[in-house]
């Protein structure tokens, strides 16, 4: 389920802009530090490059009947949370689960290469930089970042994994022309496990609702891009 989304269109004009408001966020195109990347696709006869960074952690939010609302509460081991399995979706994990979804396919980017980057990417950096966050000269070049992956649970709705993610179009520009982004989410029942002998179905299960998350996105984006999202206000 689609919970929240945004977009940005710049004209060509305006790339060269210092500035400019997204999602309430200053966007500034300040120098950011090398990322360790790996090409997980075949150099493509186009020359396009899909950039793909993961989220640096599962971060979790509980709100019950009398507390709640600290964020990473549960995921930390606070008192009174739920208990959580230790990292269990951490960067390696959710770079596994990147590698093994042929984004290129998942994203209709066939032409595209796709680099995996093994560092996550700041918020900061994320949220201020218009410019491209790889070093890739690429004439065909885009982006797709994970910023934040939250274990939801309150003691009306249950539980879901929620995913913000984003993506940024830049083409041949230094910074980018058109950026998406929206929060997916997907229930769970099994995660957190009610006893230790059900770790491994309820692992199972947010790891798939990470993977069900990713698919919803790139459906939201492609909606999107065929211009059946709704437009931001002005």
């Amino acid at each position: 389920m689609i919970v929240g989304r945004w977009s940005v269109r710049l004209p060509a004009a305006l790339f060269l802009a210092a500035s400019f408001a997204v999602g309430g966020m200053a966007q500034s195109g300040e120098p950011h530090e090398p990322i360790t990347a790996t090409v997980d696709a075949p150099q493509s006869a186009s020359g396009c490059e899909l950039h793909v960074w993961p989220s640096s952690g599962l971060r979790s939010v509980y709100h019950g009947w009398f507390h709640g609302g600290i964020v990473d509460g549960a995921v930390n081991g606070r008192d009174g949370y739920p208990e959580v399995p230790a990292d269990p979706l951490d960067t390696v994990q959710q770079l596994a689960m990147i590698r093994a979804a042929a984004l290129q396919d998942v994203f209709g980017r066939g032409d595209y290469a796709v680099v995996v980057h093994d560092t996550p990417q700041s918020t900061v950096a994320i949220r201020q930089n218009t410019a491209r966050l790889a070093s890739s000269t690429s004439a065909c070049y885009a982006e797709l970042i994970l910023e934040d992956v939250f274990f939801q649970q309150d003691v009306v709705n249950g539980g879901s994994l929620k995913t913000l993610m984003r993506f940024r179009d830049f083409g041949a520009a230094d910074r980018f022309a058109r950026q998406f982004g929206t929060w997916t989410k997907t229930p769970l029942i099994a995660f957190p496990p009610k006893e230790p002998a059900m770790n491994a179905e309820a692992l199972a299960e947010i790891r798939t609702a990470f993977r069900s998350n990713l698919f919803a996105f790139a459906g939201a984006l492609k909606i999107h891009e065929a211009g059946g999202g709704k437009k931001k206000k002005k």
